[in-house]
This record gives structure tokens, sequence and C-alpha cells, in this order.
């Protein structure tokens, strides 16, 4: 099933005449074929990171039949937790995201920085940033470098000048940016059929994979390469009594569980900072 989704290749990958800081880490750039101007404007900050990059071919999910769709999606549950069906551009999304994971473990790479092409940051500060962060890889499993909401952070140790690492006692999105380590790939891939929630609420459920969720503030990376091209539609919204409340008590449920989460591995990554 889907076969043509998940070819065994890197995509093109680009020279730079930037000294690789180090061998362990590959940057996957996800873009859409038609984004050329996207790939031009995220691809002259990444060469600048001095990481090996490689282009993956993004999933447009217009291009997928409703059979496709449906034989990979759960829009019964997708409905209930967020009041509408997902657009095909959410489903491209998750798609691709899971192609990068795969060609990620395909690699000799110990860690995968992953990027959307509409991402945009100082590339000497990130670069210091994830090398130290590197330096304690024991604590954490994936850090999202472009979260959206607050999400109240919670320092747990300086990285660089006035960055540090953070848990977040309050729900955070988005899948911008973010870098991961062979585990979380794999925990990610275990159960990623059928698709239920769109990939950013995915990916930072670290109770649902075993893996520590991070980030690093104050925030490293943002989106801000014009309008989205997930979102070309307005979905339908169920305003349904039965539907609301499913989603009351999703978010509730979430929320108290994302913050015993977080105070858990707060008190694990400390113990562990203390040992050392």
């Amino acid at each position: 099933m889907l076969k043509y989704l998940f070819k065994n290749s890197y995509g093109k990958q680009y020279e730079t005449n930037t000294s690789i800081i180090s061998d362990s880490i590959g940057s996957f750039i996800i873009n859409l074929d038609r984004a050329k101007e996207r790939l031009k404007f995220v691809s002259s900050n990444v060469e600048k990171l001095g990481f090996p990059i490689h282009r993956i071919s993004a999933i447009d999910g217009n291009l997928l039949s409703e059979n496709e769709i449906l034989s990979i999606s759960d829009f019964s549950k997708y409905r209930k937790y967020f009041k509408m069906y997902p657009e095909v551009g959410t489903i491209g999304c998750s798609l691709s995201h899971e192609k990068t994971w795969r060609e990620f473990l395909l690699s000799d790479y110990e860690f995968a920085l992953i990027l959307e092409d509409d991402v945009t940051f100082n590339p000497n500060i990130l670069r210091e940033c994830i090398n130290e962060a590197i330096k304690r890889k024991i604590l954490w499993d994936i850090l999202i470098l472009e979260p959206y909401h607050r999400g109240n952070p919670v320092k747990l140790v300086n990285l660089c000048k006035k960055y540090f690492l953070c848990t977040y006692l309050t729900n955070v999105t988005h899948s911008g940016c973010y870098l991961i380590n062979r585990k979380t790939a794999e925990q990610f891939l275990k159960n990623f059929y059928p698709i239920f929630v769109g990939l950013d609420h995915y990916i930072n459920a670290g109770w649902e994979f075993d893996i520590k969720f991070l980030g690093i503030e104050p925030r490293l990376v943002k989106q801000n390469f014009g309008d989205s091209q997930i979102k070309i539609s307005s979905p339908k919204k169920f305003n349904d009594l039965p539907t609301k409340l499913h989603n009351i008590y999703y978010n509730v449920v979430r929320s108290i569980i994302h913050f015993l989460y977080s105070c858990y591995i707060y008190i694990k990554i400390k113990n562990i900072i203390y040992k050392d």
C-alpha cells in the first residue's frame, strides 16, 4: 500500500562548503516538488549549519485518492478529537514526516534535524545549541525547536549563552523543526497508522512512546515563509453535542497527562544531572 511513498533514497543531497560539524547529524528538508522558492528560502540557512543535507520529496495530499486516504486514516477518531475531518494537506504532512523518519533510519546518522521548508533561524546560534544538546544526548530523545503555544517551559540545564533545555508543563504543537534520535524515529513508526491526529499532536505525546520530549528556550526557529501550503481550504466543523463533549474530555485528559508526564521527565532528568 502506497509503496511509491517510501522509496529507499535520500532524494537530492546538497554539497556545502561549510565544514561538517558532526557526521552523526543529518539535516532533512521536507519540500513539495512544486515548492521551489521555499526550498531556496530554507536551504540558504540550512547549508550554513554545516550538517549534510538531504531533500525529502514531500507527499502532496491533493494527489492521494480517496481510497488511499481512507485506508490509512481514522476519520471518526479525528473528528472526535478535533471536531472536524483532516484536510488532505494534513494527511500529506503526516506521510511526509513518516517518509523522513524511514529515510533517516536507512542512514548511518545518530540524529536527524528535520525541517519543513518555511522555517527561518540564525544558523550560528542554532548550530551551537544543537552541538551543546548533542553533548547532553542522554537527557533527551526529541527536541522541539519550533513550538507553538506558550508551553510554560521549565528550565532543566543551560546550553549556551541565554539558551537552555526545558520541559513544557502545557501543550506545545508544530512540527516545523525538530531534532530526534534513532529510538524516537523507530517509536514513531510503530503505531503511526491509522492517522487519527495531526502530526504535531502525534510527535509531542512523549508518554505514548516512552521518549523524553524537550525543547530549547528562548525559541530558535520560526515559520515565516508566506501562507501555508497545507491549509488550502476550510474544513467542515462538527458542532453536535457528542463531538463537543468528547473534544472537551480529550483536551482535559490530555492536558492532565501532559502535565504529569512533564513533571516525571523533569524529575528523571534532574536525577540524571545530579548523578553526573
